[in-house]
């Protein structure tokens, strides 16, 4: 259903006045305030010009007279709007004629046009105990008019007035803002504006605003809570002012205007938000859901093509954030699939190109400490630990000792140089006594154990002949996290639930435990807050170990890059904030 919400003001009132035996129609207020008003009057004939600017004088002379107040003696709108709408009652045969809603009525007019039935006007009726007499430019009996002119013209459109509370001063923005607010929530309700999906051919259907009419902050408030409202094809009508037509009776000419490009930006702002804490579904919700309006956006009031490159534009920004995503559940086929099936985003190939797992679970732990997903944050802990060693393995040249997927990790004992595997065969077999008993030579064996692997990253650092010193740092700061990571599970087991106070909880209690293991566990440990500075010195060391550059994004304070998913955030917002410049 379209509908028109809409402003009223006095100066949309004109009527019929026998001026030197012609009828011309003469606002019963001043648009003074226009502000192209000296314009439109220097471009009248000079009889209409000398007509326009005389026009009070012909108000307070015979139009009073018709109305019966006195001559020359200056009558609040309030008042004429009052007569007015008695004459008009008592006798609609002479006052109809006389009367019309030029402005306003334009906007009715061309709402009508768009399949409109009903309209929402504002109007004010501000009569206090300190003001019994209302304000003079009240527009309450301006809207019975406007209901009796519908009436007689026979129109199809039924109207419903919404009051401003009348302790609010009409010029008042902030309040009156809180008061239009409550009132177009009321509409929303009524009318279900927003709430249940439009299947039956959404594109006829918008919400029409006309914010001509009311005092300035009026105006404002109208629009702006409109637009915050985020209802669907928001469409504002401008009665255009033409003097020459209002002194003829005719109604206002209307240009239509959507301000998609505002709500655009409002959108954007709002992914860019939500990106800044890392909420990729957000984004995309966001951004889909605006995707579908603009697929219903009238044709004839927007460019098709301005639409179209927005809508290419959003598409990329969605397809790269569902990479994102990817990345975040560490789903590496479907990152490759994104990558491979969307053109748009070949930008970001690389990425996936340079990836490595425990890059990209270091700064998840980052994200998700800065989040406090405690949970999240102690599993991709977890994962770090192993994907490091699985790293460290491949990268000093053990891949060839293992036979098939090598994510299944089955050592093949003759693949291993002697001397190599006599290091690890004695370092594995103290550790792990079933080892000592495996038949290598008949049975499979799979390094899935965190520890096998490791030992096995030792002995690749001695017989490889990397800095050892390196290492055994690096050892050292595993063996720092290895509480936390033996703590995980506990942690969220937790009834009541998983944040960094209560890892700082369990860390004092165990640190005053009365099991000597435990406390002394928990003396090696690193507090909580210092994890990530482990986790930074673990990495850095791992490029120094491999005689690699330190990437950018190794460091744990907020200004250092986020890996794959600052690039990614770049990706998109740059790409949105190109389409806002179009």
């Amino acid at each position: 259903m379209t509908i028109l919400i809409a402003n009223i003001g006095t100066s949309d009132l004109a009527i019929q006045i026998p001026i030197e035996g012609e009828n011309y129609y003469l606002p019963i207020d001043y648009l003074s305030n226009e502000p192209n008003i000296g314009e439109q009057t220097a471009k009248l004939p000079s009889k209409l010009k000398e007509l326009w600017e005389k026009q009070r004088s012909y108000i307070e002379t015979i139009l009073y007279r018709d109305l019966g107040f006195p001559v020359g003696v200056k009558q609040t709108s309030r008042e004429l709007t009052q007569v007015v709408v008695e004459k008009y009652r008592d006798n609609p045969g002479e006052w109809h004629p006389r009367i019309k809603p030029v402005r306003i009525g334009g906007a009715i007019q061309k709402a009508i046009s768009l399949g409109a039935t009903k309209g929402y006007i504002f109007v004010t009726n501000q009569v206090t105990p300190q003001k019994p007499e209302g304000h003079e430019k009240d527009t309450i009996y301006l809207y019975d008019i406007l209901v009796r002119w519908l009436e007689l013209q026979n129109l199809a459109f039924k109207l419903e007035k919404k009051i401003i509370d009348s302790t609010i001063e009409a010029n008042k923005l902030e309040p009156l803002l809180s008061d239009y607010e409550q009132h177009l929530k009321a509409i929303a309700t009524a009318e279900k504006l927003n709430l249940v999906p439009d299947e039956t051919g959404a594109k006829n259907n918008f919400v029409l605003i006309s914010i001509k009419g009311g005092t300035g902050n009026m105006v404002t408030a109208l629009q702006i809570k409109t637009i915050d409202s985020n209802f669907k094809n928001l469409v504002f009508i401008e009665p255009e002012l033409n003097l020459e037509k209002i002194l003829k009776g005719e109604l206002s000419e209307c240009k239509l205007t959507l301000y998609w490009r505002h709500l655009r930006s409002q959108k954007y702002d709002t992914v860019r938000q939500l990106l800044s804490r890392w909420d990729f579904d957000g984004a995309i919700l966001i951004l889909d859901n605006w995707q579908n309006s603009l697929n219903l956006l009238p044709a004839g009031i927007v460019d098709k093509d301005d639409i179209e490159k927005s809508q290419t534009a959003i598409k990329s920004a969605i397809t790269a954030l569902n990479l994102g995503l990817s990345f975040l559940n560490l789903d590496r086929g479907d990152t490759q699939n994104i990558l491979n099936s969307n053109a748009a985003i070949i930008g970001l190939t690389e990425l996936e190109q340079n990836y490595e797992a425990w890059l990209n679970l270091y700064v998840q732990c980052r994200i998700y400490w800065e989040l406090n997903q405690v949970a999240n944050f102690l599993a991709r802990l977890s994962s770090f630990w192993e994907e490091l060693l699985n790293y460290l393995i491949i990268t000093l040249d053990g891949r060839q000792y293992f036979v098939g997927d090598i994510n299944d990790w089955q050592l093949q004992k003759n693949l291993v140089e002697p001397d190599l595997w006599d290091k690890f065969y004695r370092q594995e077999t103290k550790k792990n006594p079933e080892f000592k008993e495996w038949n290598l030579d008949t049975n499979p064996y799979f390094l899935r154990n965190r520890f096998s692997k490791y030992r096995l990253v030792k002995n690749l650092v001695d017989v490889r002949g990397k800095n050892r010193k390196i290492w055994e740092g690096i050892k050292e700061s595993l063996m720092i996290l290895d509480y936390w990571v033996q703590k995980r599970n506990k942690m969220i087991h937790l009834a009541k639930g998983v944040s960094q106070q209560t890892m700082s909880e369990m860390l004092k209690s165990d640190r005053l435990s009365a099991d000597k293991q435990v406390r002394q566990e928990a003396m090696k440990t690193c507090n909580p807050e210092e994890i990530l500075q482990v986790m930074s010195k673990i990495c850095s060391a791992t490029f120094d170990l491999l005689d690699m550059a330190k990437p950018s994004f190794v460091g744990y304070s907020s200004t250092t890059p986020y890996y794959i998913y600052s690039d990614i955030i770049f990706w998109v917002l740059d790409r949105l904030e190109r389409d806002k410049l179009k």
